[in-house]
């Protein structure tokens, strides 16, 4: 999955002001709205990006006056730091959407920004009534929310089921839940027995109206991270994730001949379904980050908590998982979501070449000069030679970058790994090639 929208947040009509002004203080935050954001964004220069989170500004010379006046009249502090968060919502290095409902009675939804300019904090935007709030965040406090929405503090059983899945399947799966909710609400008010089996029509018909507003549903919750996604898959893709799904041991072949199929879920798949279905809470992130070649990656990430369990969908790529997680596991999860990704290192000024001698050898070219990031920080300069004995026993996805490079890429696409490390699952102690995010036997995250 590699493609996202230009404008994360969409543009909505200026909002009544509070108190006659468009800008407004509550607490460290600031209340303004969505129109009034982009107008200011425009006056102080910020560049958007592709990961923008705030559209380009209408025309509107009163408005804009009046932001303008407003934003001279702020405390100078002030005026820096509502700068710094409109710069970084305008050109994030990293960006995402973070909805998050609770017993299907509220929900609320917001986006992050990751910037070098911050690199402890998170920029945050979310509706506050009529207007956007935009506030800085710590990781741990965002991390701290999420896991009071889903009671990921409370004990989790170590049984634990999980598997690896391309990213159409994942969204298969979820449109099947769908499905089996679908029915069983209408057998309720029917007084009738539900059937539990399913055909690849009905799932296909389920997917095509994923983009409905409906946040109760688990495939509509997450297709609002990959808008789009869920109703461009074919007849030919949900026959393939259904094969996948068998195989896998979520659901099973009920019935079949020569007009159509007729599935049911598994032991795996119902237990899954009973808790989806009963969820107290769910929280979906979607990451969208920019790789090299001006290319937009998404990674999907849904907890849905049950009664009992922590159920987990992913995407990364291509890659997907189904699985339920240990706390630990969680924590991991959403902390590798919430770092803040690594600068590019600054390369040093260039200084002018003296002038060469008619006389004079010619010169071998100077060596590349390298960085890598770990634990988000970045680390050099080395040489070549020294970089790959560093990278030795390090994740082929591990991010390098040399003066020149206009963006960080992976050590095995610079050539700085001969061939892809191994890791062991924690879960069930099966070896995984370094770059996968997800165990192949028993779909556990991996870690790196």
């Amino acid at each position: 999955m590699t493609t996202a929208p230009n404008n994360l947040i969409p543009e909505a009509a200026p909002a009544p002001d509070v108190g006659r002004r468009t800008i407004v203080f509550d607490g460290e935050d600031y209340l303004m709205a969505d129109s009034d954001l982009s107008l200011l964004a425009d006056q102080i220069g910020a560049r958007a990006n592709s990961l923008a989170l705030l559209p380009e500004a209408k025309a509107d010379p009163d408005r804009s006056a009046r932001v303008a006046a407003d934003f001279a009249a702020l405390r100078e502090e002030h005026r820096k730091r509502l700068a710094i968060a409109i710069g970084v919502l305008r050109s994030p290095l990293r960006a995402a959407y973070l909805h998050r409902t609770v017993a299907d009675e509220t929900i609320s939804r917001g986006a992050l920004a990751w910037s070098a300019s911050v690199p402890d904090q998170i920029v945050t935007i979310a509706r506050s009534g009529i207007v956007r709030r935009v506030s800085f965040r710590e990781p741990a406090s965002i991390e701290a929310e999420i896991a009071r929405i889903l009671a990921a503090d409370d004990s989790l059983p170590e049984e634990m089921i999980g598997c690896t899945l391309p990213a159409p399947a994942v969204f298969v799966f979820l449109a099947i839940l769908d499905q089996i909710r679908a029915v069983r609400l209408y057998s309720t008010l029917s007084h009738s027995a539900p059937p539990t089996l399913f055909s690849p029509a009905e799932i296909l018909q389920r997917l095509s109206g994923a983009e409905k507003e409906d946040f109760r549903w688990p495939l509509n919750f997450a297709d609002k991270l990959a808008p789009g996604f869920a109703a461009s898959l074919t007849a030919k893709d949900v026959s393939e994730s259904l094969e996948r799904l068998t195989h896998a041991q979520l659901i099973e072949l009920a019935s079949q001949d020569e007009k159509s199929e007729r599935y049911d879920l598994a032991d795996a798949g119902n237990l899954i379904c009973d808790g989806v279905l009963h969820d107290v809470g769910k929280v979906a992130l979607g990451v969208f980050e920019c790789r090299p070649g001006g290319r937009l990656r998404l990674d999907v990430n849904l907890w849905i908590r049950g009664a009992f369990q922590l159920f987990f969908f992913a995407i990364s790529g291509q890659e997907g998982a189904v699985c339920t997680v240990n706390r630990t596991e969680f924590e991991q999860l959403l902390r590798r979501s919430l770092t803040s990704p690594p600068a590019p290192a600054v390369p040093a000024e260039e200084k002018p070449a003296p002038e060469a001698k008619a006389e004079a050898a010619p010169q071998q070219a100077a060596a590349a000069v390298w960085y890598l990031s770990r634990d988000g920080k970045s680390e050099g300069p080395y040489d070549e030679a020294a970089l790959k004995k560093m990278l030795e026993g390090m994740p082929p996805e591990t991010l390098v970058w040399s003066e020149g490079s206009p963006d960080w890429i992976s050590a095995r696409d610079a050539g700085m790994v001969a061939a892809p490390g191994t890791v062991t699952c924690p879960r069930c102690g099966t070896k995984a090639n370094a770059g996968k995010r997800f165990c192949g036997e028993c779909g556990g995250p991996l870690t790196h």
